[in-house]
């Protein structure tokens, strides 16, 4: 009688390429958090760790954990103490929520002048005016010139007449 141990042994061995293992310690070991939330980078973790069939204490693993979050939500976590692995990961959780939200205020509240609007309006400030200016040379002799009275145009109409 063969014990499972044995048999799952006796498969890897037989159906699972040699380099196969090597990838995922490399995955394993480059792991980081990058764009992940911290949810999806915690269970990418497991995973890996489950496949490599890797049995670390759990000091190892909030180590490894901690190590992978990105920088900010990294300096955080150091300021609290946390027992457990899954304290750990709501913590983290927590302060990338709180991250997320003030950073989201900041986008929006832009220093309290959130009302940009006036900058759009007239990009086109510069030193010097336009090529085809609409300011008219004065002529030397102006009882040559000829003076027409601006004529109005029928396709503009004003806010009551539409």
């Amino acid at each position: 009688m063969v014990s499972w141990n044995d048999l799952k042994e006796c498969m890897c061995d037989r159906f699972v390429p040699p380099h196969f293992r090597k990838n995922l310690l490399l995955k394993l070991q480059r792991l980081h958090q990058g764009t992940l939330n911290v949810d999806a980078y915690f269970k990418e973790l497991e995973t890996l760790l489950i496949q490599v069939d890797m049995h670390e204490k759990e000091e190892a693993k909030m180590a490894r954990f901690v190590s992978g979050l990105r920088r900010d939500i990294q300096n955080v976590e150091e300021l609290h103490e946390y027992s457990s692995l899954q304290n750990l990961v709501h913590l983290a959780i927590k302060v990338e929520s709180q991250i997320s939200r003030k950073n989201a205020f900041k986008n929006t509240h832009n220093d309290g002048y959130s009302n940009n609007s006036w900058k759009n309006k007239n990009k086109s400030f510069s030193k010097y005016p336009p090529k085809e200016s609409s300011f008219k040379t004065r002529d030397s002799n102006p009882s040559t010139s000829n003076h027409k009275s601006p004529t109005k145009s029928s396709s503009k109409k004003c806010f009551k007449c539409l």
